[in-house]
Protein backbone atom coordinates (compact mmCIF):
# COMPACT_ATOMS: atom_id res chain seq x y z
CA UNK A 1 0.00 0.00 0.00
CA UNK A 2 1.19 3.60 -0.27
CA UNK A 3 2.45 6.21 2.12
CA UNK A 4 0.04 8.77 2.93
CA UNK A 5 1.64 12.44 2.13
CA UNK A 6 -0.09 15.27 2.76
CA UNK A 7 0.32 18.03 0.05
CA UNK A 8 0.64 15.62 -2.53
CA UNK A 9 -0.27 16.81 -6.14
CA UNK A 10 -3.54 15.07 -7.86
CA UNK A 11 -2.14 12.19 -9.23
CA UNK A 12 -4.17 11.15 -12.44
CA UNK A 13 -2.21 8.12 -14.71
CA UNK A 14 -4.60 8.53 -18.30
CA UNK A 15 -6.52 5.54 -16.40
CA UNK A 16 -6.27 5.80 -12.64
CA UNK A 17 -5.93 8.48 -9.99
CA UNK A 18 -4.09 8.31 -6.58
CA UNK A 19 -6.40 6.57 -3.25
CA UNK A 20 -4.49 8.59 -0.90
CA UNK A 21 -5.48 11.61 -3.06
CA UNK A 22 -9.38 10.71 -3.32
CA UNK A 23 -8.94 10.63 0.49
CA UNK A 24 -7.33 14.15 0.82
CA UNK A 25 -9.63 15.79 -1.43
CA UNK A 26 -12.76 14.33 0.70
CA UNK A 27 -14.01 12.34 -2.46
CA UNK A 28 -13.59 9.14 0.00
CA UNK A 29 -13.54 10.62 3.74
CA UNK A 30 -15.67 10.49 6.58
CA UNK A 31 -18.99 11.80 6.11
CA UNK A 32 -18.63 11.48 2.35
CA UNK A 33 -20.62 8.54 0.60
CA UNK A 34 -19.28 5.81 -1.97
CA UNK A 35 -21.22 2.97 -3.95
CA UNK A 36 -20.56 -0.49 -3.18
CA UNK A 37 -21.40 -3.48 -5.58
CA UNK A 38 -21.55 -6.54 -3.42
CA UNK A 39 -20.86 -9.95 -5.34
CA UNK A 40 -21.13 -13.76 -3.84
CA UNK A 41 -23.31 -16.69 -3.20
CA UNK A 42 -26.21 -17.20 -0.99
CA UNK A 43 -26.53 -20.64 0.97
CA UNK A 44 -28.54 -22.30 -1.64
CA UNK A 45 -25.53 -21.63 -4.34
CA UNK A 46 -27.47 -18.68 -6.04
CA UNK A 47 -25.91 -15.79 -7.43
CA UNK A 48 -25.52 -12.67 -4.86
CA UNK A 49 -25.41 -9.50 -5.81
CA UNK A 50 -26.38 -6.20 -3.68
CA UNK A 51 -25.57 -2.58 -5.16
CA UNK A 52 -26.29 0.43 -2.71
CA UNK A 53 -24.31 3.75 -1.05
CA UNK A 54 -22.56 3.59 1.45
CA UNK A 55 -21.45 6.24 4.66
CA UNK A 56 -18.05 6.40 4.92
CA UNK A 57 -16.95 6.38 8.62
CA UNK A 58 -13.15 6.32 8.78
CA UNK A 59 -10.33 6.43 6.57
CA UNK A 60 -6.84 5.25 6.50
CA UNK A 61 -4.12 4.32 4.03
CA UNK A 62 -4.75 0.65 4.17
CA UNK A 63 -7.74 0.19 5.29
CA UNK A 64 -11.78 2.28 6.02
CA UNK A 65 -15.30 2.02 7.02
CA UNK A 66 -18.51 2.18 5.50
CA UNK A 67 -21.93 1.66 7.23
CA UNK A 68 -25.32 1.05 6.12
CA UNK A 69 -28.73 2.05 8.00
CA UNK A 70 -31.34 -0.44 7.30
CA UNK A 71 -35.25 -0.01 9.12
CA UNK A 72 -35.70 -4.11 9.25
CA UNK A 73 -34.42 -5.98 6.93
CA UNK A 74 -30.50 -6.79 7.44
CA UNK A 75 -29.44 -7.18 3.41
CA UNK A 76 -26.97 -8.68 3.34
CA UNK A 77 -29.10 -11.40 5.60
CA UNK A 78 -28.72 -14.13 2.74
CA UNK A 79 -25.04 -13.48 1.59
CA UNK A 80 -22.75 -16.95 2.26
CA UNK A 81 -19.53 -15.12 1.07
CA UNK A 82 -18.06 -12.85 -0.63
CA UNK A 83 -16.77 -13.11 -4.69
CA UNK A 84 -15.82 -9.53 -5.02
CA UNK A 85 -16.35 -5.87 -3.71
CA UNK A 86 -16.44 -2.63 -6.08
CA UNK A 87 -15.93 0.12 -4.87
CA UNK A 88 -16.76 4.03 -6.48
CA UNK A 89 -17.71 7.40 -6.49
CA UNK A 90 -18.36 10.44 -9.16
CA UNK A 91 -16.43 13.64 -9.32
CA UNK A 92 -17.72 15.92 -12.23
CA UNK A 93 -19.53 13.23 -13.94
CA UNK A 94 -15.93 10.90 -14.19
CA UNK A 95 -16.42 7.72 -12.21
CA UNK A 96 -13.80 6.10 -10.46
CA UNK A 97 -13.99 2.55 -9.21
CA UNK A 98 -11.47 0.38 -7.74
CA UNK A 99 -11.76 -3.73 -6.40
CA UNK A 100 -11.47 -4.22 -2.25
CA UNK A 101 -11.01 -7.16 -0.32
CA UNK A 102 -13.63 -7.32 3.00
CA UNK A 103 -11.80 -7.10 6.15
CA UNK A 104 -14.64 -6.96 8.86
CA UNK A 105 -18.56 -7.22 8.46
CA UNK A 106 -20.11 -6.19 11.64
CA UNK A 107 -24.17 -6.41 12.14
CA UNK A 108 -25.35 -3.79 14.72
CA UNK A 109 -29.54 -3.46 15.52
CA UNK A 110 -30.08 -0.93 12.17
CA UNK A 111 -26.49 -0.81 10.52
CA UNK A 112 -23.99 -2.97 8.75
CA UNK A 113 -20.60 -1.98 8.93
CA UNK A 114 -18.04 -3.28 6.69
CA UNK A 115 -14.27 -2.46 7.06
CA UNK A 116 -12.75 -2.96 3.77
CA UNK A 117 -8.93 -2.70 2.31
CA UNK A 118 -8.07 0.55 0.68
CA UNK A 119 -7.02 0.16 -2.75
CA UNK A 120 -3.63 1.49 -4.07
CA UNK A 121 -5.70 3.43 -6.61
CA UNK A 122 -9.25 4.14 -7.95
CA UNK A 123 -9.46 3.36 -11.90
CA UNK A 124 -11.33 5.76 -14.53
CA UNK A 125 -14.00 4.00 -16.60
CA UNK A 126 -15.91 5.27 -19.95
CA UNK A 127 -18.28 2.77 -22.18
CA UNK A 128 -19.12 3.12 -26.03
CA UNK A 129 -22.68 1.82 -27.51
CA UNK A 130 -23.71 -0.73 -30.02
CA UNK A 131 -26.92 -1.16 -32.06
CA UNK A 132 -27.91 -4.98 -31.99
CA UNK A 133 -29.91 -7.14 -34.15
CA UNK A 134 -33.38 -9.16 -33.10
CA UNK A 135 -32.71 -13.08 -32.80
CA UNK A 136 -36.04 -14.52 -34.27
CA UNK A 137 -35.45 -18.55 -32.54
CA UNK A 138 -35.11 -19.09 -29.15
CA UNK A 139 -30.97 -19.42 -28.44
CA UNK A 140 -30.03 -20.29 -24.49
CA UNK A 141 -27.36 -18.25 -23.05
CA UNK A 142 -24.61 -19.42 -19.78
CA UNK A 143 -22.84 -16.24 -17.81
CA UNK A 144 -20.67 -16.47 -15.35
CA UNK A 145 -20.13 -13.01 -13.35
CA UNK A 146 -16.66 -12.42 -13.32
CA UNK A 147 -15.90 -9.11 -11.88
CA UNK A 148 -16.87 -5.28 -12.99
CA UNK A 149 -16.01 -2.68 -15.26
CA UNK A 150 -13.81 -4.95 -17.45
CA UNK A 151 -11.79 -6.20 -14.55
CA UNK A 152 -11.82 -9.83 -14.46
CA UNK A 153 -11.52 -10.81 -10.67
CA UNK A 154 -12.17 -14.33 -10.66
CA UNK A 155 -15.05 -17.14 -11.87
CA UNK A 156 -18.45 -16.64 -10.75
CA UNK A 157 -21.42 -18.55 -10.25
CA UNK A 158 -23.25 -19.61 -13.55
CA UNK A 159 -26.64 -19.37 -14.77
CA UNK A 160 -29.07 -19.71 -17.53
CA UNK A 161 -30.72 -17.27 -19.93
CA UNK A 162 -32.14 -17.00 -23.01
CA UNK A 163 -30.52 -14.16 -25.85
CA UNK A 164 -32.72 -11.99 -27.75
CA UNK A 165 -30.75 -9.86 -30.04
CA UNK A 166 -26.70 -9.51 -30.98
CA UNK A 167 -24.56 -7.33 -32.72
CA UNK A 168 -20.44 -7.18 -33.09
CA UNK A 169 -20.74 -4.61 -30.19
CA UNK A 170 -23.08 -6.64 -27.89
CA UNK A 171 -26.27 -8.46 -27.09
CA UNK A 172 -29.39 -8.50 -24.78
CA UNK A 173 -30.48 -11.59 -23.00
CA UNK A 174 -33.24 -12.41 -20.36
CA UNK A 175 -32.59 -14.11 -17.15
CA UNK A 176 -34.26 -14.75 -13.47
CA UNK A 177 -31.81 -12.24 -11.47
CA UNK A 178 -31.77 -8.87 -11.48
CA UNK A 179 -28.08 -8.13 -11.84
CA UNK A 180 -26.74 -4.51 -12.65
CA UNK A 181 -24.64 -1.86 -14.10
CA UNK A 182 -21.50 -2.82 -14.40
CA UNK A 183 -20.83 -6.50 -13.70
CA UNK A 184 -18.54 -7.78 -16.02
CA UNK A 185 -19.36 -11.03 -17.87
CA UNK A 186 -18.36 -14.41 -19.53
CA UNK A 187 -21.38 -15.94 -21.50
CA UNK A 188 -21.12 -18.78 -23.72
CA UNK A 189 -23.51 -19.18 -26.53
CA UNK A 190 -24.24 -21.09 -29.88
CA UNK A 191 -25.94 -19.29 -32.61
CA UNK A 192 -28.62 -20.54 -34.83
CA UNK A 193 -26.71 -22.32 -37.87
CA UNK A 194 -23.27 -22.00 -36.53
CA UNK A 195 -21.73 -24.72 -34.90
CA UNK A 196 -19.04 -23.29 -32.96
CA UNK A 197 -19.76 -22.05 -29.80
CA UNK A 198 -19.13 -18.68 -28.61
CA UNK A 199 -17.43 -17.65 -25.47
CA UNK A 200 -17.28 -14.13 -25.26
CA UNK A 201 -16.24 -11.24 -22.56
CA UNK A 202 -18.56 -8.12 -21.41
CA UNK A 203 -19.92 -5.57 -18.81
CA UNK A 204 -23.63 -4.87 -18.22
CA UNK A 205 -24.72 -1.68 -19.28
CA UNK A 206 -28.59 -1.69 -18.31
CA UNK A 207 -31.26 -3.67 -17.07
CA UNK A 208 -35.19 -4.09 -17.61
CA UNK A 209 -38.21 -5.56 -16.54
CA UNK A 210 -39.12 -8.53 -18.86
CA UNK A 211 -41.48 -10.28 -17.03
CA UNK A 212 -43.04 -10.35 -13.27
CA UNK A 213 -39.99 -13.10 -12.65
CA UNK A 214 -37.11 -12.14 -15.52
CA UNK A 215 -35.10 -8.95 -16.62
CA UNK A 216 -33.47 -8.20 -19.51
CA UNK A 217 -30.13 -7.71 -19.31
CA UNK A 218 -27.86 -5.48 -22.13
CA UNK A 219 -24.32 -6.49 -22.49
CA UNK A 220 -21.53 -4.65 -23.95
CA UNK A 221 -18.74 -7.00 -25.28
CA UNK A 222 -15.04 -6.21 -24.28
CA UNK A 223 -11.57 -6.78 -25.97
CA UNK A 224 -13.52 -9.33 -28.53
CA UNK A 225 -11.17 -10.85 -31.14
CA UNK A 226 -11.20 -9.95 -34.44
CA UNK A 227 -12.32 -13.37 -36.30
CA UNK A 228 -15.47 -13.35 -33.40
CA UNK A 229 -16.22 -10.35 -34.17
CA UNK A 230 -16.40 -10.59 -37.92
CA UNK A 231 -18.12 -14.01 -37.27
CA UNK A 232 -20.90 -12.17 -35.59
CA UNK A 233 -21.39 -9.61 -37.94
CA UNK A 234 -21.64 -11.50 -40.75
CA UNK A 235 -24.27 -13.98 -38.72
CA UNK A 236 -26.34 -10.14 -38.51
CA UNK A 237 -26.29 -9.33 -42.23
CA UNK A 238 -28.22 -12.74 -42.63
CA UNK A 239 -30.68 -12.27 -40.59
CA UNK A 240 -31.26 -8.80 -41.44
CA UNK A 241 -31.65 -9.30 -45.12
Amino acid sequence: MQIYIKGMRISRHGDAMNWNQAVEQEWMAPKSTCRLIIVGETKDGQPFCYEESFCIQKTSPIEFTVFLEFPSIHPLEKLDHVSFIECSFRDRGVLYYAFIDLIQLEIKKTSVHLTLTAPDKMNIHQRRRFDRMPLTSRTPITAKILGTREQNIQQGIAFSGQLLDISRGGLSFIAPYRLFHPLFLELSFLLPNYPEKFVILGEIVRIANFSYDSYRISVQFSEMPAAISQRIEQFCSTIST
